[in-house]
């Protein structure tokens, strides 16, 4: 009797993002510098082997996580640019969204971990910043509407982008720093910045 490809893709990619979620638990609580394939495997309740038929190297499946965070941030971005309203309402959407969303504080983490050490080679930590940038200018291009709709502060518009990123991203690990939640007020308070009076 033939297997069923189909059932066997979705079985497969069940797995790979078992062994992502697992990781990105290990990455976020021990530090991707001292993380093993063993600690990522007992995570998923894999057995080692199991983990090295999907990914070859730790370094492979933080790579994976930090591409898919920054893929998921592009959609988002992207959804806030094409959504209706102001620029100001689009950015507070964006910053409420990136504060809701569960993993984004993990995620984020990992990502500063991954430019932060010297678990990848260069060529990846160049690709990752780049993506970064592009992130960056995304935001910015949203900036830059509300500045042509007199909504937002006059200014270098990638400049603008960062300062706003960094608070919204910095916040979104809080937890990690015991500083507890953002108030449901955050976005508001954090658009301040860039509000033209």
């Amino acid at each position: 009797m033939a297997r069923n490809v189909i059932k066997d893709q979705q079985q497969r990619e069940l797995r790979r993002n078992q062994i992502l979620s697992a990781a990105a638990s290990v990455f976020s609580v021990r530090g991707v510098a001292v993380a093993k394939i063993s600690d990522i495997a007992t995570e998923a309740g894999l057995s080692y082997g199991h983990v090295y038929n999907f990914f070859e190297s730790k370094e492979k499946i933080l790579l994976a996580l930090v591409q898919s965070s920054q893929e998921r941030y592009t959609e988002l971005l992207l959804e806030a640019r094409g959504g209706s309203g102001t620029a100001l309402d689009k950015l507070r959407w964006l910053i409420e969204q990136y504060l809701q969303k569960g993993s984004t504080s993990t995620n984020f983490w990992i990502v500063l971990q991954a430019q932060a050490t010297e678990v990848l080679n260069p060529e990846e930590k160049a690709e990752i910043n780049q993506k970064a940038q592009a992130n960056r200018d995304l935001l910015a291009d949203i900036i830059r509407d509300g500045q042509s709709e007199g909504t937002i502060v006059e200014g270098d518009t990638v400049e603008l982008a960062t300062l706003l990123l960094s608070l919204f991203q910095s916040t979104s690990i809080w937890g990690y720093r015991g500083f507890g939640e953002p108030s449901d007020h955050a976005a508001d308070i954090m658009l301040r910045l860039v509000v033209r009076k």
